[in-house]
């Protein structure tokens, strides 16, 4: 007989016992109810037959994973970790499910195991794990060899990091020369130079602030030299005049200015993100109507077309049947095309679009039902103050027809 799987009902199984599998109605109308020992005894003459009858009820029920899993449970129980983990690297099907169904057995329905089925449950569980380790130690330990020579893969960020440092050299080098130059008494401006060497190693936004935040630091040294309260930077720095160290200053400043003007420009040339188009039906999805209508009084049985077939069409009727108010919606030359915005009609033209009270609804509408310019002339002729309409929709409002 094809084994059934075990649906979970936590509800219904809890309330009979915390312990118990998880089983429908049907799997207990099929098999009866999981074996229980908590409260039976059990003897020399009767423990073959119920350990059989047990093990023979958990064969329809149990999978191999299953099985793997009150096997692992068992062990850690017995606090034997060590093997429960080697257990876990072990294939399900390694394991049988009479092993499985006596560790459930023991450890949650009272079953006394007996010396004997203890060492049949080490000798059905251990010894298939150790042979299936041994087998595949050399398998594991050379896959562990591989990932140790292997070298460890680089981040994205890590990359831009390095290529950041490695402008920062680069920069360096400008720094020494202006130096050089500035003893010289020809200063140089370098920000067209930061600007390339930034743009050449393509520097992320985010990373330029390793530079800044580096020659900010700088530039506050020669700040305080330039003060002269700190006796060891006044020694140190005393081969400058105030003007050289003033010029050192300023060349800092156009430095990090060209830095951040990388930055900004950089941050608007992104190519934006490229939006996910929305589905007409999730864009008219907040739009208030009425599905159907009848009006016996007035001869009227109507029925709304939907929503998404009156988004992006020229022309429009509805009728608002609280009101009894026609609305003419005509799309505006510029736009080209009528469009639904949360619960409201836009892009018609203000000038074109009227709203009519209608005097015999039932008469009237199938006037204007008919085709488009027949429609329009009769519209046009509706003895009635004619009122600019708003756009906005309720759930009294039927919509007659769209194109």
């Amino acid at each position: 007989m094809a084994k059934r799987k075990v649906k979970v009902s936590r509800k219904r199984a809890s309330m009979r016992d915390p312990d118990a599998l998880n089983l429908t109605m049907e799997d207990i109308q099929w098999y009866g109810d999981e074996p229980d020992f908590r409260e039976d005894t059990i003897t020399d003459e009767n423990r073959n037959s119920k350990l059989g009858n047990a093990l023979n009820w958990y064969s329809k029920i149990f999978d191999q994973k299953m099985t793997k899993n009150y096997v692992s449970q068992w062990l850690h129980a017995n606090d034997r970790v060590e093997d429960a983990k080697l257990l876990s690297k072990v294939p399900d099907t390694h394991i049988t499910q009479t092993v499985g169904a006596m560790c459930r057995l023991a450890q949650y329905r009272g079953w006394p195991l007996s010396e004997k089925e203890i060492n049949f449950i080490n000798d059905k569980v251990m010894t298939p794990v150790n042979r299936w380790y041994e087998e595949n130690k050399k398998d594991e330990e050379a896959l562990d060899t591989e990932k140790e020579k292997k070298p460890e893969r680089k981040s994205v960020q890590d990359i831009m990091r390095e290529r950041t440092h490695e402008v920062g050299g680069e920069i360096d080098g400008l720094i020494d020369e202006f130096i050089y130059n500035l003893k010289a008494k020809s200063g140089v401006d370098h920000s067209s130079e930061v600007i390339k060497l930034l743009n050449d190693q393509n520097i992320l936004p985010q990373h330029t602030s390793i530079l800044v935040n580096y020659y900010e630091k700088e530039k506050s040294e020669f700040v305080e030299v330039l003060s002269g309260k700190d006796e060891q930077l006044n020694e140190g720095y005393s081969h400058f005049t105030k003007t050289q160290m003033k010029n050192l200053i300023a060349y800092y400043d156009k430095l990090i200015g060209a830095i951040n003007s990388y930055n900004v420009l950089k941050i608007k040339t992104r190519a934006k993100r490229a939006r996910k188009p929305v589905s007409i039906d999730k864009l008219v999805s907040k739009l208030k109507y009425m599905r159907k209508f009848e009006d016996e009084a007035n001869n009227l049985k109507l029925e709304s077309v939907h929503p998404k077939d009156l988004h992006l069409k020229k022309e429009a009727w509805v009728y608002d049947t609280a009101k009894r108010k026609l609305h003419h919606y005509v799309a505006d030359s510029l736009g080209g095309e009528l469009f639904i915005k949360g619960n409201t009609l836009c892009g018609f033209d203000k000038s074109a679009s009227q709203i009519k009270t209608l005097r015999k609804p039932g008469e009237q509408i199938k006037e204007v039902m008919g085709s488009k310019p027949a429609a329009r002339q009769y519209f046009d002729k509706i003895k009635a103050v004619a009122v600019q309409p708003n756009g906005r929709f309720n759930d009294k409002m039927i919509i007659l027809k769209a194109f």
